[in-house]
């Protein structure tokens, strides 16, 4: 009773530590942007300079694909836990905490990547990540009554075949980075193989399950881990996926406005040099249409987000993998906002349609994957979608919405080829795509409200009602979940 007493429910730490991956997982482009601006402005040549730190944008995607990978992989320890004690609320801490140590090793790294050191300290951030995550495993494994009960009511021996499972997964990382560490005082570029290597994770852990299920005789068993059907057959709820997609778009549209509070506020001397406050704020006109812009379109992006996953009930490794891609291209718009807002109004080296080309093909990298993601729920609707969203007409205009930005920003990519776009246009067109939205929202509210009276029965306030009922504690609940119950629904998914 003592132990039961000191029990708390799991939801408080994983809300913690979706809000510290999203913010880590963001903010590591932060020096980037500042030093991005800097290197290229004394280049003259945008695309020069872009060429230049080619490697320090790929580190970062790596380093973002190895944070979302390691929250994804904390989201999935925490997916059988129920309750938690203080030991498991330290040991949270401690994830976190070389968590929040990932950005300063991300630099270090994307400054001196030949530097064995700096390999070193990279390396060991993310496999001391590891081994905190392998004691929460053990330690909730070691303890039935913090488990949810569909583990325990497996039985110890099923219950032992998982723990040693879930071992090899979590461990897989952590000793790729061991070996990357003495490596890279041998030959850096192996090292950086061996990094790379380790996002692959899911990849390895299928291919060392096989060998394991065959060396114990279960052949059959482990040659099906490689059906490519594995991808999408195994779900899980999509709770935490909100919380952290929606963490990484909050700070994304936050972080862009710090670099206008440091550089566009006018200090005296410069109201000397352009006389009145009003003609210093107009000499940066460019800058706040850039950031009007390019706020306007996280909030969309985010709004598209909301519209899919408000349908979207369960997730597969595909889903998540896409999602995962959109977060990552969408961490690119502070540098591209900068890039834009000080590049983009210059016609000198081509520099303005190198900027809007870079804008306009970062938002079309961040929007397509919304694409990739609603075409795998669709294909598995049964599994991936509320009932309520198994309509056409729903399915129709989702698929409509999602289209605007991948078709709006290859438009305008092509159109530089041709012509200079100058920064505000793109940042104009961003803008009232707010219209577009509303318009459209607009024809399907008509669209279906000439569908209800053509055909009553099929209204979607009687599907509306009965997702309702599905949401109240006594109406019958939807399987195919762990441990999370779906939300009531209602029939306008993509209201605004």
């Amino acid at each position: 009773m003592a132990r039961e007493h000191h029990l708390a429910p799991a939801e408080r730490p994983q809300a913690y530590a979706d809000a510290i991956f999203s913010i880590v997982a963001t903010i590591m482009i932060v020096p980037l942007s500042g030093e991005a601006v800097k290197e290229i402005a004394d280049e003259e040549n945008l695309l020069t300079g872009l060429g230049e730190m080619w490697f320090k944008l790929v580190i970062y995607a790596i380093s973002f694909f190895l944070v979302s990978s390691s929250w994804d992989l904390h989201a999935w320890i925490f997916r059988m836990i129920e309750k938690v004690n203080e030991t498991i609320v330290l040991l949270n801490l401690g994830v976190l905490m070389m968590t929040t140590f990932v950005p300063y090793a991300f630099l270090m790294f994307a400054e001196h990547p030949r530097e064995p050191l700096s390999v070193v300290l990279f390396c060991s951030c993310v496999a001391i990540q590891g081994f905190f995550m392998l004691a929460i495993l053990l330690h909730a494994y070691s303890r039935p009554n913090l488990l949810k009960k569909e583990f325990v009511q497996q039985g110890k021996e099923e219950m032992k075949l998982q723990r040693t499972r879930a071992t090899i997964k979590v461990l897989i990382r952590p000793i790729i980075y061991l070996i990357a560490i003495p490596v890279s005082y041998g030959s850096i570029e192996v090292a950086w193989a061996l990094l790379v290597l380790a996002v692959l994770k899911p990849i390895i852990f299928l291919i060392v399950d096989a060998i394991i299920k065959c060396a114990k005789g279960k052949v059959e068993e482990g040659t099906s881990l490689f059906k490519l059907s594995r991808l999408y057959s195994e779900t899980s709820d999509v709770f935490r996926t909100n919380g952290f997609s929606d963490g990484v778009y909050a700070i994304v549209a936050t972080l862009i406005i710090l670099d206008i509070c440091v550089n566009n506020v006018p200090a005296e001397g410069i109201l000397d040099v352009h006389g009145t406050l009003a003609e210093a704020l107009a000499h940066d006109a460019s800058v706040f249409l850039s950031y009007a812009g390019t706020f306007v379109t996280i909030c969309l992006l985010w709004y598209l987000h909301h519209s899919m996953f408000y349908n979207i009930r369960a997730q597969n490794s595909l889903l998540l993998t896409f999602n995962k891609l959109a977060l990552m291209f969408a961490g690119f718009l502070p540098i591209v906002f900068k890039l834009t807002g000080e590049f983009g109004h210059l016609v000198r080296n081509n520099n303005t349609s190198v900027a809007v080309q870079l804008n306009s093909g970062t938002v079309f990298l961040a929007s397509v994957w919304f694409l990739a993601i609603w075409i795998t729920a669709m294909c598995k609707k049964s599994e991936l979608l509320h009932p309520s969203a198994h309509g056409t007409h729903d399915c129709v205009f989702m698929f409509l919405n999602l289209l605007i930005y991948p078709i709006v920003s290859l438009v305008i990519f092509c159109v530089c080829f041709a012509v200079p776009v100058p920064s505000a246009v793109i940042n104009g067109v961003q803008i009232a795509l707010i219209a577009v939205f509303i318009l459209l929202k607009l024809v399907r509210n008509w669209t279906q409200r000439c569908v209800s009276e053509h055909d009553p029965e099929k209204s979607p306030e009687t599907d509306a009602e009965l997702s309702d009922y599905k949401g109240q504690p006594g109406g019958p609940k939807e399987e195919g979940l762990e441990g999370h119950d779906n939300a009531a629904v209602e029939s306008e998914s993509t209201s605004l």
